[in-house]
């Protein structure tokens, strides 16, 4: 972890200019605000919501006379952020992106946008193609399972419907589907309308 600094601190222009990109970078990384931005959680606005919130943290920092107290401030304008878009955190995620956002503000105090640069990079790489990334445990296998289990389900629910529809015999066979002669170009013959029902 970096060494944070304590008293105020000011922020240069190009600081500022890397930190607000850096902000807007991890942003748009945090599952729930993605999730809340992509599914229109906010209304028709999330997008400008977001970027709202990307402004608010860098103002913070802007304003941060103390850099060595600055989590929860930041943790409240996150929630507050999260908020507008009608999505809650409780994944543990909201203070895992608090704790990224100040590493990076403290590494941006110090010149370091090493950070930021990863960033680009990551995020040029995964708009261009989506990656699986293996995360080391076996779900591979629990998905494949789960999805055998769904095949059986979902033939067991056809079943189900075929005998729910042949139970109804009181059913009129008008209303079943008859097989209709095709015509010589592979074709199927419909009947108008109007003789529905009636056979020649």
């Amino acid at each position: 972890m970096n060494s944070r600094p304590s008293g105020p601190a000011m922020l240069t222009a190009e600081e500022q200019a890397v930190l607000n990109e850096g902000i807007g970078l991890i942003l748009s990384r945090w599952t729930a605000m993605r999730a809340a931005v992509d599914n229109g959680w906010g209304g028709r606005d999330s997008h400008l919501k977001a970027e709202s919130t990307v402004s608010n943290v860098l103002d913070y920092f802007i304003r941060l006379k103390d850099p060595a107290s600055g989590f929860d401030g930041l943790a409240d304008i996150l929630e507050n952020g999260l908020n507008e878009l009608n999505t809650v955190a409780d994944d543990g995620s909201l203070e895992e992106v608090t704790e990224t956002l100040l590493d990076l503000y403290y590494e941006c105090l110090e010149g370091n946008y090493q950070r930021v640069e990863k960033l680009r990079v990551t995020s040029s790489q995964t708009s261009a193609s989506v990656v699986k990334v293996p995360n080391g445990n076996d779900e591979d296998d629990e998905e494949s399972d789960d999805e055998d289990e769904d095949t059986h389900m979902n033939n067991d629910q056809t079943t189900d419907m075929m005998v729910d529809a042949s139970e109804h015999s009181d059913q009129k066979p008008e209303g079943m589907p008859v097989d209709e002669p095709k015509a010589d170009d592979g074709w199927t013959v419909v009947p108008s309308r109007k003789n529905k029902g009636k056979r020649n």
